[in-house]
């Protein structure tokens, strides 16, 4: 509404009422144009602190449930607790019926000696097995690797070397393979 001179009115009473409504509405623009600008570059956070919003009744069904049968509820969140582990990345053993065979990798005789002129002492060893299939007969090899360590000058660690493999890591000994 756009205001002319000729078309406001000659009443001073009349003029002040307008002017009243005209700054009124200006203040009411003032602040939801303040509202706006903060919902639109202010904080933000998922949360609302009005409890009338119509979200509240959508987010909040579990609370609601528990309120009405806790105890229910709560011999229900019992059961749900028990998480499965997580066994990742991990092989199954092989079968323990099956026979096993030890073959124990010592270090040879010249390694066993330190720099230090002490001979070393076996502190552990490493096991691994392969899966050897016979035909007739299916056996497991337990390959062990042991540890050494001089405890005079406490140098590093050392472990025999482990038999070579077609694939690393692999079950399968090398007899079981029909390239070979």
């Amino acid at each position: 509404m756009k205001s002319t001179p000729e078309s406001l009115p000659d009443d001073p009473i009349l003029l002040k009422q307008m002017l009243l409504a005209a700054h009124g509405k200006v203040a009411q623009l003032q602040e939801q144009n303040a509202l706006l600008l903060q919902r639109l570059f202010g904080r933000k956070s998922e949360q609302t602190s009005d409890p009338d919003s119509p979200q509240l009744p959508l987010l909040n069904e579990a609370e609601t449930l528990l309120e009405v049968a806790p105890e229910a509820a709560a011999e229900e969140v019992e059961e749900e607790i028990v998480a499965p582990t997580k066994r990742r990345g991990k092989r199954k053993p092989l079968p323990a019926e099956l026979p096993r065979v030890e073959v124990v990798h010592e270090l040879p005789e010249h390694e066993l000696t330190c720099a230090c002129g002490c001979r070393k002492q076996a502190i552990g060893e490493e096991t691994s097995e392969q899966l050897e299939i016979i035909p007739m007969q299916v056996r497991v090899i337990r390959h062990i690797r042991k540890t050494y360590t001089c405890k005079a000058c406490e140098a590093a660690p050392v472990t025999a070397d482990k038999p070579t493999q077609l694939i690393e890591k692999a079950w399968p000994a090398p007899a079981c393979w029909p390239c070979c």
